[in-house]
């Protein structure tokens, strides 16, 4: 339950304040291509549209986005909520992804296009593509929940520490798991032999 909670409010702080920034920043910039200066030739808050994806890809591709967001949504929380006992860091990968997919899906239905505003200069006087703070808690999101796919995957863990369960014996399709090196050893005993069974090397006795 506490981690449902986190993820609501987590999600729902992330929408919102990307929301308020985007909306604060056209407030105060209110023509397209207007820029204010933060750090002098490298942060600016800027004005631009976009009806493609973050940093500006596929602008051509506004309606597919749109349902996209819409279906992305109920898609995020059935696999959230599919988690029985989810890491902390999964709770706040998924929900960034969702505060974020909320805030451009909320542009996306209203205005047809995504409002950007974060704007960056690299190498002198080229600008990076301007993104906003939800394309940010996608991304940051996006790296959370594959850092813990690597590193805090319990499965892949336990592969890692079985030798039962090493990649060599899954390639040659093995699967019975291999004797432990701590487990004590086993031995087979032969057969008995069945009961009056005759000696062939003994001479046979004259009836």
């Amino acid at each position: 339950m506490q981690h449902r909670l986190w993820f609501i409010a987590i999600a729902l702080a992330a929408a919102a304040l990307d929301l308020w920034t985007k909306s604060t920043a056209f407030f105060h910039l209110p023509t397209v291509g207007d820029e204010v200066e933060v750090i002098p030739g490298f942060f600016y808050f800027g004005h631009t549209t976009n009806q493609g994806i973050v940093f500006g890809l596929f602008p051509g591709a506004g309606a597919v986005f749109k349902i996209v967001s819409v279906l992305a949504v109920p898609a995020i929380l059935f696999i959230f909520l599919s988690v029985k006992k989810p890491r902390w860091v999964l709770t706040a990968a998924l929900a960034l992804i969702l505060g974020g997919t909320l805030g451009n899906m909320y542009d996306r239905l209203r205005f047809d296009h995504v409002r950007d505003f974060i704007k960056f200069y690299y190498g002198g006087d080229r600008p990076w593509p301007l993104f906003n703070l939800a394309d940010s808690c996608i991304c940051i999101g996006v790296l959370l929940l594959s850092l813990e796919m690597l590193f805090f995957d319990d499965k892949k863990k336990a592969r890692a520490e079985d030798p039962a369960l090493s990649t060599e014996r899954i390639a040659v399709g093995e699967t019975e798991p291999m004797p432990r090196a701590d487990a004590p050893a086993t031995s087979i005993a032969p057969d008995p032999e069945p009961p009056n069974a005759p000696d062939p090397q003994s001479p046979s006795t004259p009836a």
